[in-house]
Parts: structure tokens; C-alpha cells; sequence
């Protein structure tokens, strides 16, 4: 009961304690945010995020007692990371109060210097309140953050070994923090692993949420579609952040989910790509045709993301047959296009089929290619002015080609330095596949034997 009593007494002080910490402070709703976790100091933890703000003794507190308040409950605040790779948010400890990762909070001067913005992805100035960014390409942070009272700055880039960085979204396990930033009242650790002391307590920086970094399609190159079929696509995603336990696809002729052509369902595992048609995937793109694409995730607790829309102005990458894609499509950025129909078929022969020096040797073209009438049947013999040729030689120096542009032609080998032959065959709509010989080899004609009777 006595302990019931000091509680209620020692609330309303708790919160105007908070009350003084966050003087002129917004609200900023922490779920909202992409980074979690604690950081250590010699005066305590410091929260990223108000979800990790618990009470049962994460913090040093001055009261004989542990009690709990709903996280989120009297203050809300919490660090994000941008999709320009800006930091914004606040960050809190009970014994330091607010430190600012951004200045649009009232009172937020210009860091001392903006000399680290030469290392930010996206500019990092006063005129976008931008005091820290992070490069993805090193995965460090760079730049400042501001501590309200007494009205300090924390360096996150300040040459302490090793510095402050982030995994980042091509590690198995991207958005993990770790490093030291410096500031006047003691050097700050990101991760507990930094100092090999997670024993005691395993604190550490991180992106939360399940983020997706980049969507692309259709990933089927000349190269693939010579060697494997044109009718094919690889949905590919990365991961900005989080762990995934699950993953959805949707494709679609038309730009919404309903009544799709093609729908995964909820498929388990950490996949980053659905490769179809293939074991995972009945899906199998008709020629010509332009497709929308959907993507769902589903994190470590079984929690859906948002579906995402493979968009090319926010993360999504076209890879392959992009000016057909931006030429018959009606929304370019939103669809990739599958290829009209197969690829050519490059083949050639050559006579006689042993070689010899300076004798010239015949290649024919033996090249079919396919229409949009008949994409994948009745193939057409390559002709001059059907197609396009152009044959190599491995070593042209001692290869003497009479036309490379033509369907048949003869080549002269001037020494016995071997060779490999490679024909590559376009077609009317720009498709274009090689085919090479294997190493042939060049040898010397032998002298004739000639019988003399003696004398």
C-alpha cells in the first residue's frame, strides 16, 4: 500500500521531469519511426525510439523501485533514416534528455561545420535540416547530432575507431549499427559488440521495420534469353532493412491488384527473388506483353507490409528490353515488357575443316531467326538484308576476314596462333546472339614429297 501511495505521488514529478527534458519538443509518434534499440554512454543508455523505452530498469533511474509506463505514453519520439539517406527524429536518455538528429525542432542551431556533406548520398545542408547522413556505398554515418540541454553536439563521424556505420542492405541482415560516435561527456557505442560486451547486456542500434530498398524485372538478358528462352522474368527485391519470414507476388496486365493474372500467395522464407516460369513459379510471360508487379513482405513477428508497386521513380528498376517497355506501354514507369519473341539462332560452318596457313577457309552462316507472327515456330533462314552479321576473330591480328558483315564469308590465317571464331547474328528487332566456334587449330600445310632417282 505504501508503495502504491509514493507511486502516485512521484508521477506527476516523473512527468514534469519529462516535461523540462522535452522543452519545445513535438510529438513525433515513435512507431512511425525506422530505428530502434539503445546506444551506451558512461551516463547511461540512449534510446532511439520511445517502443524501447520500458522502465524495467534499461535506464539507471534515482527511485528505490521499478514500475512500468506504457511506452510511448508520455512522450513519443524516435530517430528515422530517410529515403534520401537523411537522419531525422530525436533520440532521449533520462539522464542527458533529448539529443536531435535533425533541426526542425525550435531551437536547433547549424552543426559546427557541414564539412562531412562531401560524403552524403543526398545533400546534406541547413537548408533541408539535414545534420547527419548515411552513405550506403561505405555504410557510414557522417555528421552531428544535437543534445538540447545543455545544447552540445554528439559528432557521429569524429575519427573514433571504429567509426559509426551501418550494415547495409546487400548484408544478409541489413540496418545493424555499430561503432563510436564522440561527444563532451564520453563516447557513445552503437552496439555492445563493438566493446565485446553484450554479456551484460545486449544493447544495440537498428532499423526495425522491414523496409524494401529495390524491386526489378524483367533481369533477362540477350545473353539469357539466347541460352535459356525469351519467355522468362526474374522478380528480384533487396531489403532496405528487417528480416523477412515471408514474401507475395502479384502480376498484372492492368494497373491493380484485383483478379490478377498471376498471384504467389503467402510464400515462406528469406527469398529475394521469384524466378518464372521455374519450381516456385507457374507464371510464364507471353511475348510482347507489358505487366504490372506487386510485392508483399511479411517480417520476423508474421506482420504484412504495404504492398509495394514496382515504380521506377521511387525503387523500382527496369532492366531489360527498356525502350520497347517505354514505347508501347501506357504507364512506362510501372511495367516491364517481355520480349517479342525467341532470339536468333546463330550458327555457321566452315570448309575445308582443316585449317592451314595462309589457305583461306570458308564460313557460312547457318542463322535462323523468329517473327512476331511466329514467335517461337517456323523459323526463318538469316540472309543478307534479313539480318545483320559481324564475325570475330580471337586473335584478328593474324586473321584476315574478307567481309566481316556479310552471311558468308572467307577468312586467311597468316601463322598457327590458334583461334576462336564467334558469329554474332541481329535481327530486324534488334535481337542479338553469338555463337563461337570451339579453338580451332591452325596448322602448317606440309611440304610435297617429291621421288628422285639417283644418280
Amino acid at each position: 500500500m505504501l508503495k502504491s501511495r509514493f507511486l502516485i505521488l512521484l508521477l506527476p514529478l516523473l512527468a514534469l521531469l519529462f516535461s523540462f527534458s522535452a522543452l519545445s519538443r513535438p510529438v513525433e509518434a515513435g512507431i512511425e519511426h525506422n530505428i530502434r534499440g539503445l546506444a551506451s554512454s558512461s551516463a547511461g543508455f540512449i534510446s532511439f525510439n520511445c517502443l524501447d523505452d520500458d522502465f524495467f530498469g534499461r535506464f539507471p533511474m534515482i527511485f528505490p523501485f521499478y514500475f512500468n509506463i506504457t511506452p510511448c505514453s508520455l512522450y513519443n519520439y524516435g530517430v528515422h533514416l530517410e529515403d534520401d539517406n537523411t537522419f531525422s527524429g530525436s533520440a532521449w536518455s533520462p539522464a542527458l534528455g533529448f539529443f536531435h538528429f535533425d533541426s526542425t525542432d525550435a531551437g536547433t542551431p547549424d552543426p559546427p561545420n557541414y564539412d562531412f556533406n562531401v560524403n552524403c548520398l543526398s545533400p546534406c545542408t541547413s537548408a533541408n535540416n539535414c545534420l547527419a547522413c548515411y552513405n550506403y556505398n561505405d555504410q557510414r554515418v557522417y555528421g552531428w547530432a544535437y543534445r538540447e540541454v545543455p545544447g552540445d553536439w554528439v559528432r557521429l563521424d569524429s575519427g573514433l575507431m571504429p567509426p559509426v556505420t551501418m550494415t547495409n542492405f546487400m548484408a544478409p541482415q541489413p540496418g545493424i549499427f555499430s561503432g563510436y560516435a564522440s561527444s563532451a561527456f564520453s563516447n557513445i557505442s552503437f552496439n555492445c559488440l563493438t566493446e565485446a560486451s553484450c554479456g551484460s547486456y545486449d544493447y544495440k542500434v537498428y532499423m526495425w521495420k522491414l523496409e524494401l530498398q529495390e524491386m526489378s524485372a524483367p533481369n533477362w538478358s540477350f545473353a539469357q534469353a539466347c541460352s535459356s528462352g525469351a519467355q522468362r522474368v526474374v522478380f528480384q527485391w533487396v531489403r532496405k532493412s528487417g528480416f523477412q519470414s515471408a514474401y507475395r507476388v502479384i502480376v498484372n496486365t492492368n494497373n491493380n491488384t484485383s483478379s490478377p493474372i498471376f498471384d504467389t500467395g503467402k510464400v515462406l522464407g528469406s527469398a529475394s527473388q521469384l524466378v518464372c516460369p521455374g519450381p516456385s513459379c507457374a507464371f510464364t510471360p507471353q511475348y510482347g506483353q507489358t505487366y504490372y508487379w506487386w510485392l508483399q513482405l511479411w517480417n520476423a513477428a508474421d506482420e504484412p507490409t504495404e504492398w509495394f508497386q514496382f515504380n521506377r521513380d521511387t525503387y523500382g528498376v527496369l532492366t531489360d528490353n527498356i525502350t520497347y517497355n517505354d514505347t508501347v506501354s501506357a504507364n512506362p514507369r510501372l511495367t516491364f515488357t517481355s520480349y517479342l519473341h525467341e532470339f536468333p539462332n546463330p550458327f555457321f560452318t566452315w570448309d575445308p575443316p582443316d585449317i592451314l596457313v595462309n589457305t583461306t577457309t570458308d564460313f557460312t552462316s547457318d542463322a535462323s531467326y523468329y517473327t512476331s507472327v511466329n514467335p517461337n515456330s517456323n523459323p526463318q533462314s538469316c540472309a543478307d538484308g534479313s539480318c545483320d552479321f559481324l564475325w570475330e576473330a580471337s586473335n584478328p591480328a593474324s586473321a584476315v576476314i574478307a567481309s566481316s558483315s556479310a552471311a558468308t564469308t572467307t577468312i586467311l590465317f597468316t601463322n598457327t596462333t590458334p583461334q576462336v571464331i564467334t558469329l554474332s547474328v541481329t535481327d530486324s528487332d534488334d535481337y542479338m546472339c553469338s555463337y563461337s566456334s570451339p579453338v580451332l587449330t591452325i596448322n602448317y600445310q606440309l611440304p610435297l614429297w617429291k621421288e628422285v632417282k639417283a644418280e
